[in-house]
């Protein structure tokens, strides 16, 4: 179980678009779709090369209600937005599958 005095931050589900472009590709634009209550925890931060340069790479893990993230939706298709942070999903795990705890894996690159 997760305490609820750790719920400290509230989170956005961003969702992604399903509007196309002229060629067929999606369009890069995220919808707030949904919050829920969340703990985040800074798991690292690496400089490295992204793209066409350098940039921090930094590991978040959030928790989460299991309920509350399975209500509004949340897949690893999805971003999240915490405190002014947007966060790309890697993985949603069910916390030894007890439909207690979310932990979700996210990566933020600045």
């Amino acid at each position: 179980m997760i305490s609820g005095g750790l719920l400290k931050r509230v989170a956005t589900r961003l969702e992604q678009s399903t509007s196309v472009d002229a060629l067929g590709q999606k369009v890069d634009t995220w919808t707030a779709s949904g919050t829920f209550r969340c703990d985040l925890r800074e798991q690292s931060a690496n400089e490295g090369a992204y793209a066409d340069g350098v940039a921090v790479i930094r590991n978040v893990e959030l928790r989460a209600r299991w309920q509350s993230v399975e209500n509004i939706g949340l897949t690893e298709a999805d971003r999240v937005s915490v405190r002014n942070r947007t966060l790309k999903i890697n993985a949603i795990r069910n916390l030894e599958e007890a439909d207690r705890v979310a932990v979700i894996d996210c990566t933020e690159v600045d």
